[in-house]
């Protein structure tokens, strides 16, 4: 089926907060668009400072170290490493190179919506498969694939349900697409997927010409700020996406942090364990409220309310709002029953905890 026209994305900040006062207050608990509570590693925070002792020097365009420090860290070829400013904009720049008007790009029914936004820029249609229990299907996915489909987009994990698909799936899915066909597998939660049978899918490129793997600095790396991304693929393919690119587009002082960043592996793995077991406390407390959290694998739970009474989704962002908590509606999405919740520190989530406990306990009048 081809999907509605996408709406505009507006953050949860850009929906509330922004409109009053123009700014995030200090008071405000936001676990509304997936940031890091934990923050960045020290090693980032004391190279980031430092290069802005040297504002006056332009960045490497060609992010060399970053991409030696990327490849080091992940035993990958830097010549096939592509930074970015952030992965979206690697997203838009495969978008722009293969796939025009007349083209379709296809994606699963509930995927990041980064990707039929991709489509509309480049006047391609976007084309989405049926999911089940809010986790892509790659039988689906391949029943739609067409002369005419250009890109295949797989989220995985998903935002914003959370779930993802094994890497055998994503394999037989990799395997079975024409070699016509891009095949992008965005990342971007990689670090969080604590389970063994998950790949990042940067394995999935070799030997292949047509195979693509996004990864972020902007989650459990707590860099969000600063804007970093990179993309591995085949040698062709990561010359055709570098001459597209913005020239100079990962400035110097996200280069510096994201290196020393890199440097720093046990501050990642600490964020990784805690987001965790956040999680399972969490789902735990949610369902002792009578709410349930869809399995995930990453910094969020995308959480369902009941859809007819003054308990609804929508009735609950209101509240937490009002408590000075903002988490994400998924409207945009065609997901009403449910809100997006990123995992924050324990009192930030024992603060939403109670929020909710407290609204769930008002007088139901629907």
């Amino acid at each position: 089926m081809q999907t509605k026209k996408p709406v505009a994305y507006i953050p949860s900040i850009g929906k509330t907060v922004v409109k009053k006062v123009g700014t995030r207050p200090e008071k405000v608990i936001d676990l509304s668009l997936n940031e890091s509570s934990f923050g960045a590693s020290e090693l980032a925070l004391r190279a980031t400072r430092e290069r802005c002792n040297r504002l006056f020097r332009y960045p490497d365009p060609a992010s060399t170290d970053l991409r030696n420090a990327i490849g080091q860290a992940h035993d990958l070829d830097p010549e096939r490493i592509v930074c970015g400013n952030g992965s979206e904009e690697l997203l838009d720049v495969i978008g722009r190179l293969y796939a025009r008007s007349g083209d379709e790009i296809l994606f699963s029914e509930y995927s990041f919506m980064q990707f039929p936004i991709v489509a509309m820029r480049v006047g391609a249609t976007p084309v989405s498969s049926r999911e089940e229990n809010l986790t892509t299907v790659v039988d689906t996915l391949l029943d739609k694939v067409t002369d005419r489909t250009k890109i295949v987009f797989l989220a995985n994990p998903n935002n914003p349900s959370g779930t993802h698909i094994p890497k055998d799936e994503v394999r037989r899915l990799r395997d079975n697409l024409p070699a016509h066909v891009v095949f992008v597998i965005d990342s971007a939660y990689a670090e969080y997927a604590d389970v063994e049978d998950y790949s990042d899918g940067i394995e999935l490129v070799e030997g292949f010409d047509n195979v693509i793997v996004t990864r972020t600095f902007s989650k459990a790396y707590g860099l969000a700020a600063l804007r970093v991304g990179w993309a591995y693929t085949s040698p062709s393919m990561a010359g055709e996406v570098n001459r597209m690119r913005g020239i100079g587009n990962v400035n110097a002082i996200a280069q510096e942090g994201a290196i020393a960043a890199l440097g720093d592996p046990d501050f990642v793995k600490m964020v990784c364990q805690r987001t965790s077991e956040e999680r399972q406390w969490l789902t735990g407390k949610l369902a002792s409220l009578g709410l349930t959290a869809v399995p995930g694998v990453t910094n969020f739970l995308l959480v369902r309310f009941p859809a007819k009474s003054n308990h609804s989704a929508g009735a609950a962002i209101g509240y937490l709002e009002k408590c000075g908590i903002l988490v994400r509606d998924v409207d945009d999405y065609g997901l009403e029953e449910y809100l997006r919740i990123t995992i924050g520190l324990h009192e930030e989530n024992q603060a939403m905890i109670d929020g909710l406990d407290k609204f769930l306990g008002l007088p139901d009048v629907g």
